[in-house]
């Protein structure tokens, strides 16, 4: 099984390359460093042009994901799926626009859709460097979070986020803060409700986020909080929990647009973990953690590989991959203070009129258990929008 799968990605990935051999005049720009491009949501534009102007949206994404994890941590799977993202969008004016829709996730061998939910989103941008995001977030991937705080294969799990979000973009300074409410009670009953608040930096102190300039020197700021509580709750006994995480960092990138390596980047970050509820309700493993994530990134114009070293102690991520973590998902007595493990991954990734070709293989080297986990996939992603026609505005 595994052979075959391998065939197929070494297949598809083999057919890209060449495809993209033959229009390579279409990819423009290297590769995002934080994130997997491929996979990210083209954010709303704004313009007078676009006023009173009504778009059908097609986000779509095929995919074959392999997870061969076998440390203790957590444990891995095969999925072949698809989700389809339709959506209705009217530009109320230069400034705003309000979009409806459905997200269609189904996976092969499990009957009916896996997912089904509704897209609602309306955006305000006030000013060119400010959006105001209400219902369905860019969420996601799309906050660009390291694995440690955010699992990669939420991806395919939890897709869906909704409440509010503000996003920042400058040349100077990118920032995403956010509200996912993920669990919303009523009296009597009994679960709790969840949410997730976050806040994502980039600050830009020697060049900026355009990389026009050779040398750049930034600093990400992360921090993401999750909660479950609730008054209404019909549980008996309630815990009122609250984790955090934070990651500071520094990013060194050197911008060679005429080599063959386009850019390269060296990235220090400092992750730290809390458990900020009350002594009466702690009740993960540890209190506090820490993990410190030195890693090199070398891009050229479709390929990124990315090198590094985990080292962490009593660190826990409650949105976070559970390979970087000292406790597991599956086993909830299990526990390792320190981790020390080595990571290597390589994306590629290659767009050409609306259709993106990706795929992406990672390795986890754990040190103290002397194994290795892996995982890989293959996208194929379709994301476009079509002008339907100008809805005449009131007099």
């Amino acid at each position: 099984m595994k052979r075959n799968i391998l065939f197929i990605a070494f297949l598809l990935l083999t057919t890209g390359h060449l495809w993209a051999s033959e229009h390579e005049e279409q990819t423009t720009q290297p590769l995002e460093t934080e994130s997997f491009g491929i996979l990210l949501e083209e954010k709303t534009t704004f313009s007078e042009e676009k006023s009173h102007n009504l778009y059908l949206g097609i986000n779509s994404n095929v995919f074959i994901r392999n997870a061969e994890y076998f440390l203790p941590y957590t444990k891995g799977y095969t999925a072949f799926g698809f989700y389809l993202d339709p959506t209705l969008a009217y530009h109320i004016n230069g400034k705003s626009s309000v979009s409806a829709g459905v997200h269609l996730m189904g996976i092969a061998g499990h009957d009916g859709m896996r997912d089904v939910q509704p897209i609602f989103r309306i955006e305000y941008q006030p000013k060119e460097w400010i959006t105001i995001v209400g219902g369905s977030l860019y969420g996601n991937l799309n906050h660009k979070l390291y694995e440690p705080m955010y699992d990669f294969d939420r991806y395919f799990y939890a897709f869906d986020e909704k409440g509010l979000q503000i996003l920042t973009d400058t040349k100077f300074w990118d920032a995403d803060l956010w509200c996912n409410w993920e669990t919303f009670i009523e009296p009597g009953d009994d679960f709790q409700e969840r949410f997730t608040f976050g806040w994502v930096n980039r600050f830009f102190a020697i060049g900026d986020k355009n990389g026009s300039d050779a040398f750049e020197l930034s600093v990400p700021l992360h921090l993401l909080a999750t909660h479950r509580g609730g008054q209404f709750t019909s549980l008996q006994d309630t815990c009122i929990e609250t984790l955090a995480n934070a990651m500071i960092g520094l990013t060194n990138s050197l911008n060679t647009p005429d080599k063959i390596i386009k850019k390269s980047t060296l990235d220090l970050s400092l992750f730290g973990f809390k458990n900020n509820s009350n002594k009466e309700h702690i009740h993960t493993h540890f209190e506090k953690g820490w993990g410190v994530y030195p890693n090199l990134t070398l891009q050229t114009q479709a390929w990124k590989l990315q090198t590094g070293y985990w080292k962490a102690h009593q660190f826990v991520g409650p949105r976070g991959s559970y390979l970087f973590q000292s406790i597991a998902y599956f086993d909830e007595a299990f526990e390792r203070a320190d981790r020390n493990m080595i990571t290597a991954k390589l994306f590629y990734e290659h767009r050409y009129e609306g259709l993106g070709v990706g795929v992406e293989a990672q390795a986890y080297h754990d040190l103290d258990e002397e194994s290795t986990d892996f995982s890989f996939g293959v996208y194929l992603r379709f994301e476009d929008q079509f002008k339907l026609f100008k809805i005449k505005a009131k007099e």
